[in-house]
């Protein structure tokens, strides 16, 4: 009898066992979730990279204006001379090379000489004009341009008033169509100061006319010409060159006259040529504004 309760117990110990362990087996390990970030969390950690990145701007920022100072300081000695030029670099806190040039030359106007401090580190192009005011430097002018774009800068007469201009050409870095660059401050009458800047996309200046065509961006072949006039600090626009369309977007062999953009609703005061007018022919892009040779 003893035997039978025996067997009985162990078969009952077998079959819960045996259950038990397929309860384990059936059981799959709880895939970890992914931890999602609360925007409070989001948040919190893009104020703390903005807070980061503008505490870097800051001691870059530092670190220029000191170089700026320097440049002044050199250059105030200089002050009498109405020629002087000197090139170094300089690597503040042995990071980056800074690139500095001091000019002062009668750059704008005859016996009124001006002071230009460049400044060229990795990623920007800083460029500061001073006019000259008894015994000290008085800045006038000031431009930042991003290192990767900046082509040059010039000075020459730009809106035909008889003074010399300053003019900063740069290429636009994004984009997949023409896109050169000019930045124009006027020099001012009182051969002293210069005006607010005037930006230009893929412009031909004619100071004669006192005249700005260029080719708006786009695709080449279709877009548009502008063209513009000097009022004295201020721009007019005349008129918008393109080509006429028909509802499948095809060219008809029409040009179009607008005081309106080619986008523009508004189609009042237009014209319709048969041929595109000799004025713009020779401006730079005119080629892009046809579309020859980019088919």
């Amino acid at each position: 009898m003893k035997t039978k309760i025996c067997i009985i117990t162990l078969f009952i110990v077998l079959v819960l066992s045996c259950g038990h362990n397929n309860e384990k087996k059936n059981k799959l390990p709880e895939k970890k979730q992914p931890v999602t970030k609360t925007f409070e969390q989001k948040e919190k950690e893009r104020l703390e990279k903005r807070a980061e990145i503008e505490k870097q701007e800051k001691i870059d920022s530092l670190k220029l204006n000191k170089i700026l100072f320097d440049a002044l300081k050199i250059a105030t000695q200089e002050i009498n001379k109405k020629k002087f030029q000197k090139k170094y670099k300089v690597r503040p806190d042995n990071e980056y090379d800074v690139e500095v040039e001091i000019n002062i030359d009668c750059y704008f106007a005859k016996n009124n000489p001006h002071l230009i401090i460049r400044r060229l580190e990795p990623n920007n192009v800083y460029i500061d004009i001073y006019s000259k005011d008894g015994n000290k430097f008085v800045k006038v002018l000031s431009h930042k341009e991003w290192a990767m774009t900046y082509m040059d800068d010039t000075i020459k007469d730009i809106n035909g008033d008889g003074l010399k201009d300053f003019v900063v050409n740069w290429y636009g870095a994004t984009g997949c169509c023409l896109k050169a660059f000019s930045n124009i401050y006027l020099f001012r009458k009182d051969k002293k100061t210069f005006s607010k800047d005037f930006e230009f996309i893929n412009p031909t200046f004619s100071p004669k006319e006192k005249i700005i065509r260029g080719v708006e961006y786009g695709h080449p072949g279709h877009t548009a010409i502008y063209k513009y006039k000097w009022n004295g600090e201020a721009v007019d626009t005349l008129e918008y060159v393109y080509y006429e369309t028909d509802k499948e977007d095809r060219k008809t062999g029409k040009i179009i006259i607008s005081k309106k953009e080619a986008y523009s609703k508004n189609k009042k005061d237009i014209r319709i040529l048969n041929s595109i007018p000799v004025e713009y022919k020779n401006i730079e892009g005119f080629d892009w504004f046809t579309g020859k040779g980019y088919e």
